[in-house]
């Protein structure tokens, strides 16, 4: 099993590249959060099935959305190539699929592991404090987002990010890096007003 992570290791860093906002370095900080996550927590898991989940979760983004249908389609195609056990596939689906708030909304996906709860925390940790800002902007100038588009976004989903984690770290770290995410948008939006203010 470690030979095929080490394989999707190269092949996400190659087909996401290093994208801020959702390319491997995306992936990576999501692996360092989801481990501390496991390190505070105590929980035990299936490293090869978090690592796995991990490195997956994102990499339909290159074929379109909803990015976890076809990441979680790409994922199980793969690993049925490798000749990866059918309930670890099942597992490793779940948790791409259930990842993605929206998605998983729509659909009624319910975690079936830890790992997947796990991963979810993590990837929403990763859309807070400093790093979450600038991946918004980011994303909001590569798909042109304005900019009220994008305050409203930070309304309608980032500063709620909070109420979705599974654990009481998870939820303690989510509330002090939405006050800071809170504290940039309001500092922007005082620009702004100053700036409108002397023109």
């Amino acid at each position: 099993m470690r030979k095929i992570i080490e394989d999707l290791e190269s092949l996400v860093k190659e087909v996401l590249g290093r994208d801020f906002s959702h390319g491997y370095p995306h992936v990576e900080r999501v692996w360092r959060i989801a481990y501390d996550i496991v390190e505070h927590t105590g929980l035990e898991v299936d490293s090869c099935l978090l690592d796995i989940s991990i490195l997956l979760h994102d990499i339909g983004r290159v074929i379109g959305e909803p990015h976890a249908y076809y990441s979680a389609l790409f994922a199980r195609a793969y690993l049925e190539e490798q000749g990866v056990d059918r309930d670890f596939i099942d597992k490793v689906v779940n948790a791409i699929l259930y990842h993605s708030y929206s998605y998983a909304r729509k659909h009624d996906i319910k975690p079936l592991t830890e790992e997947a709860k796990i991963l979810s925390d993590a990837d929403k940790l990763d859309a807070l404090g400093v790093v979450g800002f600038l991946r918004v902007f980011h994303y909001s100038w590569e798909y042109g987002r304005d900019l009220e588009q994008t305050l409203n976004h930070f309304h309608e989903k980032i500063f709620n990010l909070h109420k979705l984690m599974h654990y009481e770290y998870t939820r303690r770290k989510a509330i002090e890096l939405t006050r800071i995410t809170r504290e940039l948008v309001e500092r922007l939006i005082n620009e702004i007003g100053s700036a409108k203010g002397q023109t």
